[in-house]
């Protein structure tokens, strides 16, 4: 059986409102015989009269009246459901998952938190904190809608933007002679404990690569995915470190740690906000990937935005 649309209902109530079919054509800018015939056809529908006809125009049947006040209501709890419906849509809401590097969460969670409550209340915030092969693995599994994470440079960024980038430290104890000058060559990474993070982790490659053509050894005597633990070697068991300034800022102010920067390669990172690959994001991830891409590029200092993570 067919149904009645919403439509033919409106014009069962600009007709019973208007008592007219004459006026209702007007106001609707068609000839009459077309508001005729609609009426017809709503009516063939109902399985009855709705209106009687007489010489001034037309007015509810004892049916037709008994519907008006259950059609009005139910045109108004339509209009009501469209209004909010649209209303959603124009402000972002829902859950969003963010991946954040470690090194850099504490400088962006906290003002990525009040700007998405202020801007979005509608969003929640679903934060994930880890390094960036932890993060991009989760990010292609689809456990999160958008990731802000470092690469080596050589990938190329799908669904995603570069924001920046910075060279590596290599991080050693206070008063180490290795790390005591503002630079180091990358040869001098041959035979020294290392820690760095495990695998998932492209510097891995990017490390190997190296060493191969500068014909060094890599001592790599701990990998460890927790970059306070990382730092934490460093200072209590003399272990070296290969990481980015904005992971080592506290250390370095205080003086825990030395650090020199990498050069003959200088191993430059890229700081990369990429989106789930898997499928279109959402409102609310676009909103929350806004306010994370202006975070990032203000908040941090300048080629202070990526990490070894």
């Amino acid at each position: 059986m067919q149904s009645i649309s919403l439509e033919q209902w409106r014009l069962f109530v600009q007709i019973a409102d208007r008592g007219s079919l004459t006026e209702t054509a007007m106001a609707r800018d068609v000839a009459q015989s077309a508001i005729s015939r609609q009426l017809a056809a709503l009516e063939r529908l109902c399985g009855g009269k709705l209106f009687d006809r007489h010489a001034q125009g037309v007015r509810l049947n004892e049916v037709g009246q008994r519907l008006y006040p259950q059609v009005c209501d139910w045109i108004a709890r339509a209009d009501a459901l469209v209004a909010d419906a649209r209303g959603v849509l124009r402000v972002p809401s829902g859950t969003v998952r963010v991946g954040i590097l470690e090194s850099l969460a504490g400088d962006l969670v906290g003002p990525l938190y009040k700007s998405v409550r202020q801007r979005y209340p509608g969003i929640q915030l679903r934060v994930a904190i880890g390094l960036s092969g932890r993060l991009t693995e989760s990010l292609g599994a689809g456990h999160l809608d958008l990731a802000l994470y470092s690469d080596h440079g050589r990938e190329r960024v799908l669904h995603g933007q570069g924001l920046g980038t910075m060279p590596h430290l290599l991080a050693g104890p206070p008063g180490d002679k290795l790390t005591r000058a503002k630079t180091v060559a990358f040869e001098s990474l041959h035979d020294i404990p290392l820690v760095i993070p495990g695998r998932p982790y492209a510097f891995h490659d990017v490390l190997e690569h190296w060493a191969q053509r500068k014909r060094i050894r890599l001592q790599i005597v701990l990998e460890c995915d927790s970059l306070s633990l990382q730092k934490q070697l460093v200072m209590q068991e003399g272990l070296y470190a290969i990481m980015a300034a904005s992971a080592l800022r506290e250390e370095l102010q205080s003086g825990q740690i030395q650090a020199a920067r990498l050069a003959n390669p200088t191993l430059n990172r890229r700081l990369v906000l990429r989106v789930n690959p898997q499928e279109a994001p959402s409102q609310a991830t676009q909103a929350v990937r806004g306010l994370l891409k202006q975070l990032a590029t203000t908040r941090l200092p300048p080629r202070q935005t990526a990490t070894t993570g």
